[in-house]
């Protein structure tokens, strides 16, 4: 992966205050916020996001095993879809809106009410209103309908209402619109520039990143009748990622507490419980695609993964684990990838959008893309793409794009399961205890149930909170 200039999480996270990634000690006082400087909670918001896309911790995120990206060989429950026995659907609120969203809001506050220049202001108040929606989105795309206009409250509501996911979705595409037409005009992040861990104060990335978001969330709605999605997508299309030089990413640090969460829980933590699953790896095999050796290893004699079957247990030496990529306390951190924006292109282009270029073309950008990411080379992935399986083939085009996309999304788990949600391919297995595919999305924790019940009941629809009604783009 090709390195944009960034500065360390060491020095730069929080400036004045000592180095942590989590300053709620320094913002216990919830009457005086301003205790904590403005880019120093930008900057922990940031951080906070990336730390909880990044986790593998069955506390926290369990969507590479909801993806069947992995699967486990002692403790299988994460892996057969059980949530609510460690509070993982209520632990994604507390992750996203306890501590994103509300260090994203306080961070505006203050931004607001400072006497820096309407342009400095103006461009942190954009790069702030990109992470919120990015947080945003995550949540629709996990639980569908969830608290929106009465969030981020504090203690004076501590029952917001649940808005429409849809609702949702198109107000922050007209906040994305806003940050997109701000940044096109506003380049001084004064303060900020030195505490943006992702561009270094660069705004025209955050633009191409506020721009690729735009094209994620118009291609999630691509199905929904009035959703406004092929407006909104081309729109976009001119200003995304152009290279691996562009998308957005965390630089972790190889010294603790800078360092990639996944190091945290593979590692730093001694457990071996995390194997490949034999979904990806009969699909990885059948194709004998050269990412094999970057994503996992104690592979076969052959160059084979050795998946295990999804959720039966089994012995961990015996099958293929997390590669040494993965634990690497520098690993970086991906938001959103070059590889990621190529496969919404190809889609777009096969639908008939007007994005410029052919879904052939954005098709092979991604899959090369994702290959020189993990360390292959442009030979790699040409002969990769001539596969049978693999070659770009317009009557098959959402099993081409669902499943290359799927596999570039390895390190994203959330992005993976989504794709999956979107394309249905590949074909997923049955976990061997829980006897389903993977859920739809996640239900509401017994936490918020019992604290908030009358807004959850509710929630989309008032539909029962089972795991296999879909969110609101999943239509077909």
């Amino acid at each position: 992966m090709k390195t944009i200039i960034k500065y360390s999480l060491v020095s730069l996270l929080f400036l004045s205050l000592s180095c942590t990634k989590d300053i709620e000690k320094f913002n216990e006082n919830d009457k005086a916020p301003t205790s904590v400087p403005a880019n120093a909670l930008f900057a922990n918001a940031t951080v906070e996001l990336m730390d909880y896309l990044s986790s593998c911790n069955v506390n926290v995120n369990t969507f590479r095993l909801w993806s069947q990206h992995w699967t486990q060989t002692t403790y299988t429950d994460e892996s057969n879809y059980q949530l609510t026995e460690r509070n993982i659907n209520g632990e994604v609120f507390d992750r996203i809106y306890a501590r994103v969203l509300r260090d994203v809001s306080e961070s505006r506050a203050q931004v607001n009410a400072s006497t820096n220049s309407d342009e400095v202001k103006n461009t942190q108040s954009a790069v702030l209103d990109v992470i919120e929606v990015f947080a945003y989105s995550i949540l629709v795309d996990i639980f569908n309908d969830v608290p929106y206009t009465e969030a981020i409250g504090g203690v004076a509501n501590l029952t917001p209402a649940y808005d429409d996911a849809q609702t949702i979705y198109l107000d922050l595409a007209t906040k994305l619109n806003a940050a997109i037409t701000t940044l096109n005009t506003n380049t001084d992040m004064g303060d900020f520039a030195g505490s943006d861990l992702i561009y270094a104060g660069s705004t025209s990335h955050w633009t191409m990143l506020a721009n690729s978001l735009k094209l994620r969330m118009g291609m999630r709605m691509a199905d929904v009748a009035g959703s406004g999605s092929q407006a909104m997508v081309e729109a976009a299309a001119s200003g995304v990622f152009a290279s691996n030089a562009d998308h957005a990413y965390i630089m972790y640090q190889s010294s603790t507490p800078n360092t990639n969460p996944l190091w945290e829980d593979l590692v730093q933590s001694g457990r071996t419980d995390f194997v490949a699953s034999r979904t990806l790896g009969d699909v990885m095999n059948n194709t004998n695609d050269p990412r094999r050796a970057m994503f996992f290893r104690n592979l076969d004699s052959t160059g084979s993964i050795i998946g295990n079957p999804h959720g039966a247990g089994g012995a961990y030496p015996d099958h293929s684990q997390p590669g040494n990529m993965l634990e690497d306390p520098t690993h970086p951190g991906i938001l959103l990838s070059y590889a990621e924006v190529c496969f919404h292109l190809a889609d777009a282009a096969n639908r008939g959008w007007n994005v410029g270029g052919d879904a052939a073309t954005h098709y092979g950008n991604g899959v090369t893309a994702s290959i020189l990411q993990w360390g292959g080379d442009q030979a790699a992935a040409v002969a990769y793409l001539l596969e049978p399986d693999v070659a770009w083939d317009a009557s098959m085009a959402d099993q081409r794009i669902g499943t290359q996309k799927w596999i570039a999304m390895f390190d994203q788990g959330i992005e993976a399961w989504c794709t999956w949600k979107m394309y249905d391919h590949p074909t997923m297995s049955n976990a061997a205890a829980a006897g389903t595919t993977p859920p739809t999305r996640y239900i509401y924790s017994v936490d918020e149930t019992q604290t908030n019940g009358p807004n959850v009941s509710q929630a989309n629809g008032g539909v029962a909170d089972d795991g296999f009604n879909k969110v609101f783009w999943d239509v077909n």
